[in-house]
């Protein structure tokens, strides 16, 4: 397991490289411009980053005193408690950390993170933000049918790591050996995972019969959440150069944004060492783009995706800010299947093998193959749950003018014609 980290590390490295050389004769295009988009992802994620990290303190005695209890009377670990609504690479991991009873815990509290928490403390916001407000509710329609496979990803991650006997750092740290053999039955990997089962099969009940409030609660929860991580973030800023808060009230409750002697792998550090990974990382998969995009793409057409639906699947496993910009010229039934795909495979070659290549790398093979199964899934799972509503609402939109008089049906009509041609091929 070591060994496939150790390639996979230097396969990002080589692509690095390339894209540094790539940026140094044209960094507005191809190779150069993903080596420069990579290290330019460091604010984006340093924004919700520092905002979470920073709240940490709160958040810890939020998690212990009322989710933590419920995940004990289940008797799951209260690590998984955390990153259930905290992204791992967002304080997740280090919080985990705090509430664990086992290691096995924490490390199947990174796992859940990269699904669970990633899509409430980042996607949702900034999905949000980006995407236009037409568009919110087929990403409300996603995200909830996306989330009902996160335990099922997160299942096959863990098995994936208990059968290959895995060892893990038992540290928070980037250098240090790994010595701790992840030991756990699968009965009791079951049992930390059932909070989020029933959580997930609540969302989907809702999402059944109840859809358009699951919707409204969706985007009132999101637009809250977005609100409270950038109040956090300028506070925080405000009291590094001006101690103002602490003056005041004596004290300021929230932890630093910036490394200190206590803690060396604050939001910003963090946030430094995904970008610095994702220098190499987006050339990795722009290469892969490139030099496989038509099987992939004729793969995405066979399930029902347009052209720019399947490019969105390849950009989401990248950074799904990337997918999030071709939202807008999706048709509404390909806006859904994307963003569902997302809630579990997106960053799934990005910031996510970054962090887990340096903080945990002999976890990247269960990591991997346990996101992009979770991501096809929820494909699935959309088609039966959310695709219906979705054209529904699109129905809705086009008699409203919402959505615009011809606007989708070109790509319709490519789809369309691929699909009688590949018919008629096969006769």
């Amino acid at each position: 397991m070591s060994m496939i980290g150790n390639v996979v590390v230097y396969i990002i490295m080589t692509c690095a490289v390339l894209g540094a050389f790539a940026a140094i004769r044209n960094p507005e295009e191809g190779l150069g411009k993903e080596f420069m988009n990579g290290l330019h992802t460091v604010g984006h994620i340093f924004v919700p980053a520092a905002g979470i990290m920073a709240s940490i303190p709160f958040l810890s005695q939020f998690i212990d005193s009322v989710i933590g209890p419920v995940f004990n009377s289940l008797g799951a670990d209260p690590a998984i408690a955390a990153t259930a609504i905290l992204a791992t690479d967002m304080g997740g991991y280090q919080l985990a950390n705090v509430l664990k009873e086992t290691y096995e815990g924490w490390i199947m509290a990174m796992i859940v993170g990269y699904m669970a928490g990633a899509t409430i403390v980042f996607s949702i916001p900034m999905g949000l933000a980006m995407l236009d407000k037409r568009d919110h509710k087929y990403m409300a329609l996603g995200v909830m049918s996306g989330v009902l496979t996160i335990p099922i990803g997160a299942f096959i991650a863990s098995c994936l790591t208990l059968l290959f006997n895995t060892k893990v750092r038992a540290v928070i740290d980037t250098t240090s050996s790994s010595t701790y053999e992840f030991a756990l039955s699968y009965a009791k990997i079951l049992v930390n995972l059932l909070p989020l089962l029933i959580f997930v099969v609540a969302i989907a009940a809702g999402l059944k019969f109840f859809p358009k409030a699951m919707i409204s609660g969706f985007m009132i929860f999101g637009k809250v959440m977005d609100a409270a991580i950038k109040l956090v973030l300028v506070f925080s800023i405000v009291e590094i150069f001006t101690g103002l808060f602490s003056t005041l009230f004596g004290v300021w409750g929230f932890d630093p944004i910036m490394a200190d002697k206590e803690d060396q792998f604050r939001a910003l550090e963090t946030a430094g060492y995904i970008g610095i990974m994702l220098a190499g990382a987006f050339p990795m998969v722009y290469l892969l783009r490139k030099y496989a995009s038509t099987p992939l793409e004729a793969a995405g057409r066979k399930i029902g995706l347009s052209s720019t639906g399947s490019a969105g699947l390849l950009a989401t496993i990248a950074n799904i800010l990337a997918m999030f910009q071709l939202v807008r010229y999706m048709r509404p039934k390909d806006k859904v299947i994307n963003i569902s795909f997302a809630v579990c495979a997106a960053f799934l070659l990005g910031d996510h093998l970054s962090f887990t290549a340096n903080f945990q790398p002999n976890l990247i093979l269960p990591v991997l193959i346990g996101k992009i199964s979770a991501g096809v899934i929820a494909i699935g799972l959309a088609y039966w749950l959310s695709v219906p509503t979705a054209l529904r609402l699109e129905e809705e939109d086009r008699a409203n003018g919402t959505i615009r008089p011809g606007e989708y049906l070109e790509e319709e009509g490519a789809v369309m014609e691929e699909s009688a041609s590949a018919q008629e091929t096969a006769q």
